[in-house]
């Protein structure tokens, strides 16, 4: 794996202070004990059987490319033409989805990514404010409870708004160490940021990235573990931060909690406990047989100790849910590997991270939930 140089850290720094516009006060860490009634629109936006990260088997990745050492991003033209390779110069529609096929073979799957957009807001004159928003692992932005009201919600505030699919199925995301899915998620996020529909609806400005679960789990593993973040666009021309719910950090303390539970029994609902073991050692993995402690992928997929000089990103907003509840059905990500990473980019003089715990709120529903702190907080950053 390549590491950062120091003069690359160097320069870096230099220029997110330009672009990222990382001055000001560092931001305050906050507790919210306040209970939250589960409903039916969850913020993964997935059934009790298929949850945020999803469900299906998973292999152990050998057909997958890793990525964590390539640091050439695609060519230009792999993203251009659009999600049909037609070189169609029309104007995309505001609001609605498209194919990404360029995704296709990337980690070994052969699985399109998706776009779920909503520019409703941007139809007059372009919105300088983007949010891209991750899917957990069941891949929902099209018909997963809880996306739509998201992207409403964020166009009804003036922003354009776009979710991404990364992979089209649950299945399809279980086959890979996280930091293998890279050139995946690098493709769709250029798509998402530079290609038809950005260019006509968003000015370049500001760019918030958001995700729940899977979705906040393999895009910052991506940052701390590859150098794909530091490519333009992956960042807004005056602001960018990331907004993350309830991402896997400690992927040998995530396979603890999901082996034990609250009940001291391994959780099958609403993830089964073999899905992690799976990602790392193939069909039919057990605790016995896997050890993700000395797993090499397992390893690199955790990074609560990496150093913050790696994140390209300036300011960070992280959140756990549900550390109060019953670890199977509603807390299923360990939170204390959360802010443990937190609170690491935040001892950072270049980087912020506001810790929020929301303990009483289930991983399925916070998003929808309390996605509306992350626009606030990115807003506080965005407006002199």
């Amino acid at each position: 794996m390549r590491q950062k140089s120091a003069f690359q850290v160097l320069f870096f720094t230099l220029l997110m202070t330009g672009i990222a516009g990382c001055s000001g006060s560092r931001s305050s860490r906050s507790t919210d004990t306040t209970d939250t009634t589960e409903t039916s629109d969850i913020g993964s936006g997935a059934d009790a059987s298929d949850t945020a990260e999803g469900s299906g088997d998973a292999s152990d990745g050998s057909a997958a490319e890793d990525t964590s050492t390539d640091t050439t991003p695609p060519d230009a033209t792999d993203t251009e033409e659009g999600s049909d390779g037609s070189g169609d110069t029309t104007q995309p529609a505001a609001t609605g989805s498209q194919l990404l096929e360029a995704c296709r073979g990337e980690t070994g799957v052969d699985e399109p990514c998706t776009l779920v957009t909503d520019a409703s807001a941007c139809t007059s004159a372009p919105c300088e404010r983007l949010v891209v928003v991750f899917s957990g692992g069941e891949m929902g932005c099209e018909s997963g409870a809880g996306y739509q009201s998201v992207l409403r919600g964020y166009a009804a505030a003036g922003y354009a708004a776009v979710c991404i699919n990364y992979f089209e199925t649950a299945t399809g995301s279980g086959t890979a160490p996280y930091v293998d899915e890279a050139s995946r998620i690098d493709r769709a996020v250029r798509e998402a940021t530079t290609g038809a529909w950005a260019s006509a609806y968003w000015t370049g400005r500001d760019l918030l990235l958001e995700g729940i679960s899977h979705g906040a789990t393999a895009p910052v593993i991506l940052m701390a573990r590859t150098l794909r973040d530091e490519q333009p666009h992956w960042h807004g021309s005056q602001v960018t931060a990331g907004c993350f719910f309830d991402g896997s950090y400690d992927q040998a303390a995530t396979a603890a909690l999901l082996a034990t539970g609250s009940a001291g029994a391994p959780c099958t609902t609403p993830v089964s406990y073999t899905r992690g073991l799976e990602r790392y050692c193939g069909d039919g993995a057990t605790a016995e047989s896997c050890d993700l402690a000395a797993n090499a992928k397992a390893q690199e997929d955790t990074i609560t100790e990496v150093a913050p000089a790696a994140f390209a990103i300036a300011d960070f907003q992280m959140f756990e849910c549900g550390s109060s509840r019953n670890a199977c059905l509603f807390d299923i990500i360990p939170g204390p590997p959360i802010e443990s990473l937190c609170r690491r980019l935040d001892l950072s003089p270049n980087h912020r991270c506001d810790f929020v715990g929301l303990p009483n709120d289930g991983h399925l529903t916070c998003h929808a939930n309390a996605y509306d702190r992350c626009r606030t907080w990115f807003e506080s950053l965005t407006t002199p």
